[in-house]
C-alpha cells in the first residue's frame, strides 16, 4: 500500500527549491503525525525557497499536528490542508505567515465537481 505521507515528505526533499516559497527568508515547520500512539516527526526548513526535510522531534517555528489518516488525505490531495485545520482535524501553532506560505506545498484541493460526485447527491 502506498504511503502518502512518506511519499509527500520524500518528494519535498527531492524538490530542493520551490520559487513559490522565496518570500520566506528563513523558517521551519515541524509536522507531528500520529500513527496510533506513535508520532512521526518531519521538519521542513525553508530558506529563500530552498527546502530541506529531516525527521526530527524538535525545532520548528510552527507545528502541524494531525492523525496519519488525515495527513495521508492532505498529502494525496484528497483533502485541503486549510479545511482540515478549520474542521479541527489538524492543529497548527506558531507563525501564521509560515502556514499561509507552506500550504502551497500541498496538492491543490479537490475540484468542486469531484466533491459533489463524492457526496452522491447533486441536487
Amino acid at each position: 500500500m502506498a504511503d502518502a505521507t512518506q511519499d509527500f515528505f520524500r518528494s519535498l526533499a527531492r524538490r530542493g527549491h520551490d520559487r513559490r516559497l522565496t518570500a520566506i527568508d528563513e523558517g521551519s515547520v515541524r509536522f507531528d503525525i500520529d500513527r496510533g500512539g506513535q508520532v512521526d516527526h518531519w521538519l521542513v526548513a525553508i530558506e529563500k525557497g530552498d527546502i530541506t526535510v529531516t525527521q526530527q522531534a524538535t525545532g520548528g517555528d510552527a507545528v502541524v499536528r494531525a492523525d496519519r489518516a488525515v495527513f495521508d488525505r492532505i498529502a494525496s490531495g484528497e483533502a485541503y490542508f486549510l479545511t482540515t485545520v478549520l474542521r479541527g482535524e489538524a492543529a497548527v501553532e506558531g507563525h501564521p505567515r509560515l502556514f499561509a506560505t507552506v500550504r502551497r506545498l500541498f496538492p491543490p484541493p479537490p475540484a468542486a465537481g469531484t466533491m459533489r460526485s463524492r457526496g452522491g447527491d447533486d441536487g
